[in-house]
């Protein structure tokens, strides 16, 4: 097989992959600074994968519009290390900084270093999710959607690097693409719904702490057995 990597990955793909870092990291960062910068970030992402490609239409392209779209990347990390709040900047930081990864992972690569940039992406983005549970205590439903959203991203990704290895990126697959895509987000967002049901009402057939009360030594709870159930603190 040739080593021209202009002929990978797919360039549906790869823009999909980079929207759903995109999510996930908005996910975890709800306020309006934190989404301007996830915007700046995606423009400069998207014009640094766009540089190293070939279109038909009018694309952005060029070292210059790569240097740009390089500073705002560069620019959006910046903004979101300088957060008034450090808590925001957690938030926000690790999600761009995996945005990025991925972006150098679809841009026209070896295959060995593309998809080593997408799995660093990957892990930046899970360490986001990792350190917003740790110190905001974010809810589960912030955590399962960003980190579905973030493995989303990493399989479309890929998806889009294996096809490019296998087709030329003038190949008609949008279908296949957007197909996978799909499917993928689709798969990510019923186990949300499952782990989220799971984690509210798992636990209902589970004695509570009230109940409870009586399981203990039947020593301490000798009153039960001689019929006094007053003195008993059983739920029946």
């Amino acid at each position: 097989m040739s080593e021209n990597v202009s002929h990978r990955p797919m360039p549906l793909a790869s823009g999909l992959a980079l929207v759903l870092c995109g999510v996930s990291t908005a996910i975890l960062a709800p306020t309006l600074d934190q989404r301007v910068a996830i915007v700046a970030a995606l423009a400069g992402v998207g014009l640094v994968v766009a540089g190293g490609r070939e279109f038909e239409a009018p694309v952005p392209q060029g070292r210059l519009w790569t240097a740009l779209g390089a500073a705002l990347v560069l620019g959006a990390i910046l903004r979101g290390e300088t957060l008034a709040d450090p808590r925001q900047s957690v938030e926000l930081v690790p999600g761009l900084v995996g945005m990025a990864l991925v972006g150098l992972g679809v841009r026209p690569l070896g295959q060995r270093v593309a998809r080593r940039f997408v799995s660093a992406g990957l892990a930046a983005m899970v360490v986001g999710v990792a350190l917003v549970g740790i110190f905001e205590a974010a809810g589960p439903l912030r955590l399962l959607g960003a980190t579905a959203a973030a493995i989303a991203a990493w399989d479309v990704a890929e998806h889009g690097i294996s096809l490019g290895e296998q087709l030329r990126t003038d190949a008609e697959t949008r279908s296949v693409e957007l197909l996978h895509t799909g499917t993928t987000s689709a798969y990510g967002a019923v186990t949300v719904v499952v782990a989220l049901v799971t984690y509210e009402y798992g636990a209902t057939g589970l004695p509570s702490a009230r109940s409870s009360s009586c399981f203990r030594p039947r020593s301490l709870c000798w009153r039960c057995s001689i019929g006094d159930r007053r003195h008993c603190h059983v739920v029946e």
